[in-house]
């Protein structure tokens, strides 16, 4: 073949070529070529070509990551009891203590004194109590003798009544003996009650024996907390005072942190509320151990999110195990994941959201399966996005048509038309349907 017949079926087969991939719609544009302002009118006053595609529900699961910081189970203050001057303090930052262990002691002198002086005033009260019992007893001896007196003159006075009745002595002496009788009475009467005022100053002494020594264990009480023991094994986590200082009663001596268990606090967005449940396995890792992982488990779920940014505490907690330089510690960064329950989603490609000159996440919704119609601009809430598809939460659900591609930046109400693709898509959907 000729050089000149070569080049010519070179130009037939690219004719060729050109005239089969357009669309009629694009070849009827490519003849006419009108150029300058007329072509920018043309291109406005055809239909927008558009691709479309149908929703579908996709069922997918999400690793779920948060951020949030260690913190020890408990943290307890310790604080001082009594006033006085710090002697000693046995613990430092970072050793571990112990239930029960006495970590700092305070001066402890004017309690003493104090003591001394107090179970000396219970002695007095006692020894009155004991005076008050002695001079019970005399007074009971007292009404004894008295009531044996009386009735011996009881039996004088009737026989002597009788004898001066007969005339056999004088009736002055029967009066004698009646009034003796009178007497008497009125002797044991008073007797019997200083038996009884005896009785109640014994009482009264008691009482003040006890409330003496309430004093006393009062005292001893306030001298049990010059020495300052820790409640509960733990860490030391701070060191406020030292020895020498003078404290008073609430100062705060030491801080205390119970790491057998180890609580990260994370928040997370509301609406992965549901994705979340008690005692749910939860791995865990931290930078500053990036060579382990942890497992933890979801310990609290907090009733009240944050009004503003919608988000809700959430507590994991892990048993702290043992690290290559020593347990956990607070204050250290934790990456929390988990997997949530497998879901119905609808996903679309991230190019879906371009299309439109608004701000705000907003798809294009087509109606029917017409060629040619109009858009319906639709703003919708945005998930997790991956491998270019996005997660619409809501304003798309399954089944809706909406624009994956158009050839032109879209409006709400402007007319678009199918691309051959998706006339092809659509009818095949109408025959299954």
């Amino acid at each position: 073949m000729t050089p000149t017949k070569t080049w010519l079926m070179g130009i037939l087969l690219a004719s060729l070529w050109l005239t089969m991939g357009c669309t009629p719609a694009e070849r009827d544009s490519a003849q006419a070529q009108p150029s300058g302002r007329g072509r920018s009118q043309e291109e406005g006053d055809r239909p927008i070509i558009v691709d479309v595609a149908i929703a579908e529900a996709q069922t997918r699961g999400r690793e779920l990551n948060y951020s949030g910081t260690t913190q020890p189970l408990q943290r307890v203050s310790l604080r001082a009891r009594s006033d006085g001057q710090l002697l000693n303090l046995n613990a430092d930052v970072g050793d571990p203590v112990f239930q029960g262990q006495i970590l700092a002691e305070v001066e402890d002198t004017l309690l003493l004194s104090e003591l001394a002086a107090s179970e000396s005033e219970v002695s007095v009260r006692q020894a009155e109590v004991e005076e008050a019992r002695n001079e019970s007893i005399e007074a009971q001896f007292r009404v004894a003798e008295l009531q044996a007196e009386l009735e011996q003159a009881q039996v004088d006075s009737r026989r002597l009544k009788d004898l001066a009745g007969e005339g056999a002595v004088p009736r002055r002496d029967a009066e004698l003996a009646q009034t003796r009788v009178r007497t008497l009475e009125q002797q044991l009467q008073s007797a019997q009650e200083q038996v009884r005022i005896r009785d109640r100053a014994i009482t009264s002494a008691q009482q003040r024996v006890g409330a003496q020594e309430a004093l006393v264990d009062g005292v001893r009480q306030r001298l049990s907390y010059t020495d300052v023991s820790s409640p509960l094994n733990a860490v030391v986590l701070e060191r406020l005072l030292e020895p020498g200082d003078i404290v008073q009663t609430g100062d705060i001596i030491l801080e205390l942190g119970d790491f057998s268990e180890v609580e990260v606090r994370i928040e997370i967005p509301d609406r992965d509320r549901s994705q979340i449940s008690l005692g749910q396995s939860v791995d865990v890792r931290l930078d500053a151990f990036p060579n382990q992982a942890f497992s933890g488990q979801v310990s609290r779920i907090f009733p009240n999110a944050d009004p503003v940014a919608r988000l809700i505490p959430v507590q994991i907690t892990l048993r702290n195990p043992q690290v290559p330089d020593g347990q956990l510690g607070g204050g250290l960064l934790a990456r929390v994941s988990l997997n949530s329950s497998s879901q119905q989603v609808v996903m679309v490609p991230a190019q879906a959201l371009e299309l439109s000159t608004s701000d705000s996440d907003t798809i294009f919704i087509v109606e029917g399966n017409d060629n040619e119609t109009t858009v319906s601009a639709r703003p919708v809430e945005l998930g997790e996005q991956e491998d270019g598809q996005v997660e619409i939460l809501s304003g798309l659900a399954p089944g809706e048509q909406f624009i994956v591609r158009s050839d032109r930046p879209l409006q709400d109400g402007q007319t678009v038309r199918r691309s051959v693709l998706s006339e092809n898509n659509s009818e095949n959907n109408s025959d299954n349907n």
